[in-house]
């Protein structure tokens, strides 16, 4: 094993027992380890603070120096054996003398110029490489502290100093060849981190993950077989947790892809740093100093393709397009040049550029700070033009983000793109510019502030985690209600391993309350949640809600039995709103309304599915459709269509009376609550009526001819009063079923549709009938068509009940989700 250099963060090292874990972290690596530490976590903002108040004159900078004093001495007693604890105290001493003359330096001149902050700030790490050193040997490991002034030479840019890799090469290799020639192979060289020097020895800092670029220079110039970036998370992230509270560590990515990541503004690894490694291809492995276990990332030259290529999202946020319109600059070669010019000369950074072929327009991504100097430069630039009416204007559009998808072989995956813009489109977010490399390692788009958190999850949900994620909302928590959530509690983390669908509850309503979430309601509590947390419900503010949120793919699930609910489904598919009911009003309005229903549905392209509103989960709808579909012609449809029904003239058959049948019906919860809703073939004739309209027949629900099983007379009275005069039906039933039985049938309730009529009510059918065959609450349909007309398809099974209901509820709404684009 060659050498290992470990670089550890602030917080790696922020306290004694974190110490303590990088020892033991170290400890079990193999070969040569060079240790890079940071100042001890917060001291460099503390130094910062104290930097402050020194140039505010307010005194308080020799408190800031006691506070430090006092944390590092309780670090030093704590790590440091007590032989040690004289020297390493009085190397310490030191480093507070020049500390203290420098911050009253600053008090008593007001001023603190680049060189005098960066020798303030840079203190920190030289504070804490002789504490870490100190630390492994009082764990028995031999540690030098060496100070990284001494190795690596930069420019006079005190702030973020320019690297002089010739020199530093030539003395990091020579100052290690000494240091591993007069110390045993399990010596430690402890370094200090983020700070360099000048040729004349005064000391720079290497700006941002300055400890990390003291880490890599090293590995580069000592050969290393990896770098080892310590800090406080499991890797390199998917998208920024505080924007996605999914982002996931990244196992790989390749020096482009993070380089990519970090430009669009994610926390990883700043590009420069991964220069000196890339050169020599050595790896750089970033883990996790507080769970050591985890794989963490490994960042090498190595592309590691994924499904959807797309690796990570990153964001940059507080930004400012700048836009440069004018027909007079049509076809005017140079344009694009004067305008970085204008720009450079102002030390202003473009982010990003998109511009047309025509050089008609010109847009520019800076910084939001940046903006108004942008505007103000480029005005200057082109003040003939403006003058002359050639621009017609120059002008920012601030508080913008540019959000970027990120993955070295995206280039190899058609469409992908296409996708991306899709993504954003169905969560109505609006793209104001695009840009993408030549190497298509990345795509980025601006879009608006606000919006930028809601592009970065849709679109880290649809690559990086490849999920289609739809958002529900549920109108009613009866007993199908409540039995779907119970199921989908159950299926939906299923169809997220197997699916990648991401079903996500973000509204629930009843008659009473409704609650709206758009970061998700728990499906475990979304009852209780109701009672507890929701507000009055009204049905128009929660349309509002659905038609006012950014969320991609919206499905409503009515599972009520209301008019008012089903009269607003045209309203939501214009919107883009897919619809899964099992409520039959919809489809059973009268035709105009049907036919608006069925225009905004094909014009929007969005699902609406309603398997449920005939026989439940049987796949009824579906099947005629199929059929049709495919170029059959119906000729007939005739089926049992109500459970409830089925049920009553099953077990009149067996010899039962129509008024105890009714009654047992009732208590075991087949019937509506009234059973006059039942028995009044009202729910089949509508279900009739829904799948003869399928058929392309154009009928109201007055043409559908209904049998009822109640008298006229009996449908004024009470429940009670009704249950209480059942028994005066009971004659006429059981005549009417010996009068069947005498010819070799029995009696079912049958539902036909055949020569453009349609019929429902009590027929005698044959004993070998499908219909004479079911059992219990069984339903039945059969098809009979041009390709089936000798014999009929049948669909047959438990045609109502919660359970099959909200089965049939959550196969239309996975189907639904699959198909919205």
């Amino acid at each position: 094993m060659g050498v290992q250099v470990f670089k550890f963060g602030g917080t790696s090292v922020a306290a004694a027992e974190r110490i303590r874990r990088v020892v033991a972290l170290v400890r079990e690596e193999p070969g040569r380890r060079v240790v890079v530490v940071s100042a001890l976590g917060g001291v460099t903002d503390q130094l910062l603070d104290a930097t402050r108040a020194a140039l505010e004159r307010t005194g308080e900078h020799r408190t800031w120096l006691a506070r430090l004093q006092a944390r590092h001495e309780e670090a030093l007693a704590s790590l440091v054996l007590p032989e040690e604890q004289k020297t390493v105290r009085a190397a310490l001493a030191e480093r507070w003398q020049e500390l203290a003359e420098l911050l009253d330096g600053v008090y008593l001149l007001r001023e603190c110029t680049q060189r005098t902050r960066a020798a303030i700030i840079g203190t920190g790490e030289r504070l804490s490489a002789p504490l870490v050193a100190a630390a492994f040997r009082a764990e028995g490991i031999g540690a030098t502290a060496l100070d990284a002034t001494k190795l690596i030479r930069t420019d006079t840019t005190f702030g973020e100093a320019v690297v002089d890799f010739k020199t530093t090469n030539q003395l990091v290799q020579s100052g290690f060849q000494t240091f591993f020639n007069q110390t045993e192979e399990t010596h430690v060289a402890v370094v200090t981190g983020f700070i360099a020097a000048t040729e004349h020895g005064v000391m720079t800092t290497l700006g941002r993950s300055g400890s990390d670029y003291t880490a890599t220079i090293l590995g580069s110039a000592l050969k290393a077989d990896r770098v080892v970036i310590w800090t406080d998370v499991d890797g390199v992230l998917s998208a920024d947790p505080r924007m996605v509270h999914e982002a996931f560590p990244l196992h790989h990515l390749s020096y482009r892809e993070a380089a990519e990541m970090a430009y669009f503004g994610a926390k990883v690894l700043h590009p420069r740093t991964m220069r000196p490694v890339e050169t020599h291809g050595i790896p750089i492995v970033i883990k996790n100093t507080l769970n050591p276990q985890a794989p963490g990332t490994i960042v090498n030259d190595e592309t590691v393709p994924t499904e959807r290529r797309v690796k990570a999202v990153s964001t940059i946020r507080d930004v400012a397009v700048v836009m440069i319109e004018g027909r007079g600059l049509l076809g005017v070669p140079g344009t694009a040049a004067r305008t970085f010019d204008a720009l450079g000369d102002h030390n202003i950074n473009v982010l990003l550029i998109a511009q047309a072929s025509s050089e008609q327009s010109i847009c520019l991504v800076v910084r939001q700070e940046d903006a108004a100097g942008a505007v103000a430069a480029l005005s200057h630039a082109f003040q003939r033009e403006l003058d002359h009416g050639d621009v017609s204007r120059i002008y920012p559009v601030e508080d913008c983000a540019i959000v970027s998808v990120v993955g070295d072989l995206m280039r190899h995956e058609p469409g992908l793109a296409g996708r991306m813009f899709a993504a954003l489109g169905r969560s109505k977010v609006n793209v104001l510019a695009i840009a993408q490399g030549a190497a298509e390692t990345n795509i980025s788009a601006v879009v608006a502030g606000h919006d930028a958190r809601q592009a970065v999850d849709v679109l880290h949900e649809a690559f990086p985690l490849r999920r289609t994620r739809a958002h529900l909302c549920l109108i009613g928590t009866g007993v199908v209600g409540k039995t779907l959530i119970e199921i989908m509690q159950r299926q939906v983390p299923r169809l997220l391993d197997e699916l990648r669908m991401n079903l996500r509850l973000v509204g629930i309503s009843n008659s009473r309350q409704m609650r709206w979430d758009t970061n998700g309601i728990a499906l475990d509590t979304a009852l209780a949640d109701l009672d507890a947390h929701g507000e009055p419900a009204d049905l128009d503010a929660l349309v509002e809600h659905l038609k006012t949120s950014k969320l991609e793919r919206i499905l409503v699930i009515d599972a009520t039995a209301s008019t008012a609910v089903a009269r607003r489904y045209p309203e939501l598919l214009e919107r883009g709103i897919g619809i899964v009911t099992p409520n039959k009003r919809a489809n059973t309005q009268d035709m105009d309304f049907y036919r608006r229903l069925r225009e905004a549905e094909d014009r929007r392209e969005v699902s609406y599915r309603y398997e449920a509103t005939v026989m439940a989960g049987l796949p009824v709808v579906l099947t005629l459709r199929d059929l049709l579909r495919s170029g059959d012609t119906i000729e007939r449809i005739e089926g049992v269509f109500s459970g409830t029904l089925a049920y009553i003239f099953g077990q009149l058959a067996t010899g039962a009376t129509f008024s105890d049948v009714v009654r047992e019906a009732k208590a075991k919860g087949y019937t509506e609550p009234d059973p006059r809703d039942d028995l009044s073939g009202e729910d089949v004739a509508r279900k009739l009526l829904i799948l003869a309209r399928e058929t392309g027949l154009e009928i109201e629900r007055t043409d559908v001819s209904v049998e009822s099983l109640v008298p006229p007379e009996m449908m004024d009275l009470s429940v009670a009063d009704f249950m209480d005069q059942l028994g005066d039906l009971d004659a006429a039933w059981t005549e009417r079923i010996a009068a069947a039985q005498q010819e070799g049938k029995r009696l079912q309730y049958v539902g036909r549709v055949e020569d453009g009529r349609c019929q429902v009510g009590v027929q005698a059918i044959a004993l070998d009938s499908p219909f004479a065959r079911l059992q219990g609450t069984d339903n039945a349909v059969l098809f009979t068509s041009e390709r089936y007309r000798n014999t009929p398809l049948v669909v047959q099974g438990p045609g109502a009940g919660p359970h099959v209901t909200a089965a049939g509820i959550l196969a239309d709404l996975i189907k639904a989700a699959q198909l919205m684009p």
